[in-house]
């Protein structure tokens, strides 16, 4: 049944218990460094602003479906002091320990002449994040020029909650928690039912690049990753017995991407499955597909054009059935920056006489 996750699902997380292990040997302990100014991102939320052609629709609205003006998803990445050890070219590679909080909300503005905010998706949450970028050798332990890995993994604690207080489901009155009848049934309560969960997310990251020029300036990079989040009843704003029924268990998937690096423009390609499990009644998978460009010039903006085609991400909306399509603008700091800058450093160094 696709509603039980399957003990094989915890598998892919034991490269997770390796790579610590590997980070806790002598040799990779030795000689941890602090960054204060320009800590690398890998594998962390963008921030977008879009617009969409398609229609939202919400029960319980007498005006459903209404056009959407536009979403937006404000996702600043603060990284507390990051901790480094190594090199990419050295024989154990780069390491990398982070902390980054990001407040992460999501607003949709839609075409009514009252309240066109609807209650936003507030997802504010901490990741540790443990990452690992190494040049790869040839088969007599010679780099290899132009090519390289990172691996990653990301422990994430997070909250998710629309800041309403009406009941969960649309025939309930009241307000939660004191609603009744105690026990409701779908619909949901879509225009203002309250909507909260905790939750703990595990991700495992991978990236090859190859054809990568010593200036970083022109690359070629594949790679992919698989998530599981579970939804969490601990602590203030976990998730209630009613929410977890409909809502399930929490979510699984994959995602795959590549992404060519031209005189420092960048343009990606990515494809995202994401399977819920453990609610009732069954829901099926959602799929998304993103292309951007990110020009040198913008300084981390960029364009881009993605389809949704699944269930709706936003909130208590879960249970819509969407088909959307978005067009707008992207933020994303590219990792190439602090690596290019540490490359001139060591060139810098070489260059010096002893």
């Amino acid at each position: 049944m696709r509603n039980a996750p399957s003990r094989r699902l915890a598998r892919p997380w034991r490269p997770a218990l390796r790579l610590l292990l590997l980070l806790l040997a002598p040799g990779a302990r030795a000689d941890w460094k602090l960054e204060y100014n320009a800590p690398t991102p890998l594998f962390l939320d963008r921030s977008y602003l879009f617009v969409s052609p398609d229609r939202i629709h919400r029960v319980g609205d007498p005006e459903s479906p209404e056009n959407l003006l536009f979403e937006g998803q404000l996702a600043p990445n603060l990284f507390f002091p990051q901790l480094h050890t190594g090199s990419r070219g050295g024989p154990t590679g780069e390491w990398f320990l982070s902390a980054v909080f990001n407040p992460l909300i999501r607003l949709r503005l839609l075409d009514l002449e009252s309240r066109p905010v609807i209650p936003p998706s507030f997802i504010p949450k901490l990741t540790l994040q443990v990452a690992h970028l190494r040049r790869l050798k040839d088969v007599e332990g010679r780099a290899r020029p132009g090519r390289g890995l990172v691996l990653a993994a990301n422990f994430i604690l997070g909250h998710h909650s629309n800041g309403q207080r009406g009941c969960f489901f649309l025939s309930q009155t009241g307000e939660d928690p004191h609603c009744e009848p105690e026990e409701g049934e779908p619909p949901l309560n879509e225009v203002a039912g309250s909507f909260s969960t905790n939750f703990v997310r595990g991700e495992l990251h991978g990236q090859y690049a190859f054809s990568v020029d010593p200036r970083l300036d022109n690359a070629w990079l594949v790679g992919g990753g698989s998530f599981l989040e579970l939804n969490v009843s601990l602590g203030p704003g976990g998730i209630t017995d009613e929410q977890r029924r409909v809502q399930g268990d929490g979510t699984w998937g994959f995602n795959a991407r590549t992404e060519r690096i031209w005189k420092q423009h960048r343009f990606r390609g990515e494809v995202l499955l994401s399977v819920p499990f453990g609610e009732t009644p069954s829901q099926r998978a959602t799929v998304s597909a993103e292309v951007a460009a990110h020009p040198y010039w913008g300084a981390g903006f960029g364009i881009f054009a993605r389809y949704v085609h699944g269930q709706d991400y936003y909130n208590i909306l879960f249970l819509e059935k969407v088909s959307l399509w978005h067009f707008g603008l992207v933020f994303e700091v590219s990792p190439a920056a602090r690596l290019r800058l540490e490359e001139e450093e060591e060139d810098c160094d070489e260059a010096e006489p002893r």
